[in-house]
């Protein structure tokens, strides 16, 4: 029974990331989400009482996530060590994509979201700016930034990266629209600018970084 009760409420979020990527998140309806699941709204209001709580639940499921996905290793250089960040932020697997393009669009939707969603998201920012911070702080030999600026540069350098994905590898040229599809995305992976641009903003943080 147990089993069955995940399984059910596993569905209804994944059913929610397709309908926000095909629609947009302030445009789907708790109608849109069951009719993708094939569940009745009864089965849906048993785990969500609306459809902003199943974004908040899709959110602390990626803050989980973000905590736990990338470890520092201090045997590491410094530039073997950014280079496994930005790979780690920017070379996605299938489910990441996801979350990822849904991320994009609550981003673009931000007007729609209510209090709870938004202090989620400033959450989640906070999660990978501590991140660049703690990296920065690892390596007091070859950083010399000052202890009052480092925030600045964590949220400088974690830019760089977000732009890139948003704009660049989440973002269709030929359509001039946001991509929905992941396999668009992995199709990019495949080639020789990705791996060049990869290589590129590497290098930048490291610049900017050792300056």
């Amino acid at each position: 029974m147990e089993m069955r009760e995940v399984g059910k409420k596993e569905l209804i979020v994944s059913s929610a990331k397709k309908v926000i990527l095909e629609k947009g998140y302030k445009n789907i309806s708790v109608e849109d989400i069951t009719n993708e699941a094939r569940i009745a709204k009864g089965s849906f209001y048993t785990y969500f009482k609306s459809k902003n709580l199943v974004i908040d639940y899709i959110l602390e499921e990626v803050i989980t996530k973000r905590k736990n996905e990338f470890k520092l290793d201090k045997r590491k250089s410094l530039e073997n060590t950014i280079k496994s960040l930005v790979r780690t932020r920017i070379k996605l697997d299938d489910e990441k994509l996801k979350e990822n393009l849904v991320l994009v669009n609550l981003f673009r939707n931000v007007a729609s979201l209510d209090e709870k969603t938004l202090m989620l998201l400033k959450e989640l920012e906070k999660v990978i700016i501590e991140r660049m911070e703690s990296i920065i702080l690892a390596y007091p030999k070859e950083i010399k930034i000052e202890r009052k600026d480092i925030k600045f540069y964590s949220k400088m350098l974690n830019n760089i990266i977000s732009n890139y994905k948003t704009f660049t590898l989440f973002f269709s040229e030929k359509s001039n629209q946001f991509i929905t599809d992941i396999e668009e995305v992995k199709k990019k992976y495949q080639t020789e600018d990705f791996e060049r641009n990869v290589e590129i903003i590497s290098k930048s943080i490291l610049k900017i970084l050792t300056y």
